[in-house]
């Protein structure tokens, strides 16, 4: 979708103009990126000559950043992309740097196992796990599954607008992990959107019988993203206020930092602006 939103930042920081090759390369891959394929279009996008463009793709398409159909005349990302993409753990290697000292700091306020995850397609895939210290506790016996049920994966589906996430629940088969997994879609549904206004969840063994998850988004990512503090119930539910207070905070924190790096980094309007949370009120199991 060619949406200018998502890679000019109208703020008065980003207004100065960004000059230079590689300024110049960077803001061509990105409109590549978004689905602006043509010299026209990138030159009108990026403000830019159309013979700066040329020149900036031809340079690209040397390094195999940038490949071209001859028959169409069309540029798009180039396989040197995605051989720097492969390694879905390297590939957000600055979000880990941002949530990193948070999540210690949840972990010992929690004692929990704390997680970060992102959603690739409709998969859920765990960046990084700080297992609890306890030993009963409760962890991921997977990197990477089907987003399907519980707070994390809720999270996750909240950050997706109505036509993405409709599109996603067509695509999920929500098969039941405990007798408390939702798997009428429609409830799903409902329960996804109230999450996106709440911004948080709250589960009760949805997942895994006889645990807690609580989660909340990071904003301002390419990707959905979620922190998680997950533990046993019995343990957990006693200081879940608590726990949800500093969950929240640690992501609001983290959001703010990835709001300072270059908008092409971000998402668009459709992830930020949302309308201040409501009261925090635990449900209950």
């Amino acid at each position: 979708m060619n949406n200018s939103s998502n890679i000019r930042n109208d703020t008065p920081d980003s207004q100065k103009r960004r000059t230079g090759s590689i300024a110049h390369a960077s803001d061509v891959l990105v409109c590549l990126s978004n689905d602006i394929h043509t010299v026209t279009d990138i030159s009108r996008q990026c403000h830019l000559g159309k013979s700066t463009v040329h020149r900036v793709l031809k340079l690209l398409e040397q390094s195999w950043l940038v490949v071209q159909d001859t028959s169409s005349r069309r540029y798009y990302l180039g396989p040197l992309v995605t051989r720097l993409a492969s390694n879905p753990v390297t590939m957000h290697e600055y979000l880990l740097m941002f949530a990193g000292e948070e999540m210690k700091q949840l972990s010992r306020l929690s004692e929990d196992t704390v997680a970060l995850d992102i959603m690739i397609g409709i998969r859920q895939f765990s960046l990084r796990e700080i297992p609890s210290r306890h030993d009963l506790r409760v962890t991921q016996e997977r990197r990477m599954g089907p987003v399907r049920s519980g707070a994390s994966a809720k999270v996750l589906l909240s950050q997706l607008n109505d036509k993405q996430l409709r599109a996603a629940l067509e695509d999920i088969e929500v098969a039941p992990d405990t007798d408390r997994t939702v798997t009428n879609k429609e409830h799903l549904m409902a329960q996804i959107k109230e999450v996106r206004v709440k911004e948080y969840a709250i589960t009760y063994g949805e997942k895994i019988a006889g645990a807690l998850c609580i989660s909340a988004p990071v904003k301002n990512y390419s990707l959905p993203v979620a922190l998680s503090v997950v533990g046993p119930e019995s343990r957990l539910h006693p200081k879940a206020g608590e726990v949800l207070e500093a969950l929240r905070a640690a992501v609001t924190r983290i959001s703010q930092k990835l709001q300072a790096f270059p908008e092409k980094m971000a998402t668009g309007p459709s992830r930020q602006g949302r309308p201040a949370a409501a009261e925090t009120k635990l449900p209950r199991p």
